[in-house]
């Protein structure tokens, strides 16, 4: 009976998926306008000259919305594009991992659970953000988030957060 079971499983086991390894250590991010514009802006932030309202506008709404903690933090592409270049201009690096550790869209909004990690000045800093984008004919017209910083010292940390 047992020789029985076990051929049963063997003969399974080519019916079974085989994932590369590559594609278990490289996941590729979602195509909702919240994780392209992510994947843009990470490669903008290390690109000088990259945060201008013409590209903003590529992923945004013109009338588009930042929402931090409660409060409304951005205002319009031009907003973004003067928020972000003032950030970049600060030094350091600074991404949002994507892609992201939990994401699902449901009607006009891509909710999402991610990591920020950043480096300036020799030292890391790490948080977990929660929120969601509203999508308005394709592109974002209001992100809303929450974050959560990360403290190594009070044993808080996430293995996508940067330890140096």
């Amino acid at each position: 009976m047992t020789r029985l079971i076990a051929g049963a499983a063997l003969a399974l086991v080519p019916a079974m998926p085989v994932l590369a390894p590559a594609a278990i250590a490289a996941p590729v991010a979602s195509d909702d306008p919240v994780s392209q514009m992510f994947v843009w802006w990470n490669e903008a932030f290390k690109t000088p000259g990259a945060f201008t309202p013409e590209n903003f506008r590529k992923h945004f709404t013109e009338d588009a919305t930042l929402v931090l903690e409660g409060k409304t933090v951005i205002n319009g592409v031009e907003g973004w594009a003067k928020h972000f270049q003032k950030i970049q201009a600060g030094g350091g690096d600074v991404e949002i991992v994507v892609p992201f550790k939990d994401m699902f869209r449901v009607g006009d909004r891509v909710y999402t659970y991610h990591v920020i990690r950043s480096r300036r000045d020799g030292k890391t800093a790490c948080s977990l953000a929660a929120g969601h984008g509203v999508i308005r004919d394709g592109k974002i017209a209001s992100i809303v988030l929450v974050r959560s910083e990360l403290d190594p010292a009070k044993g808080q940390t996430d293995p996508q957060c940067w330890t140096r």
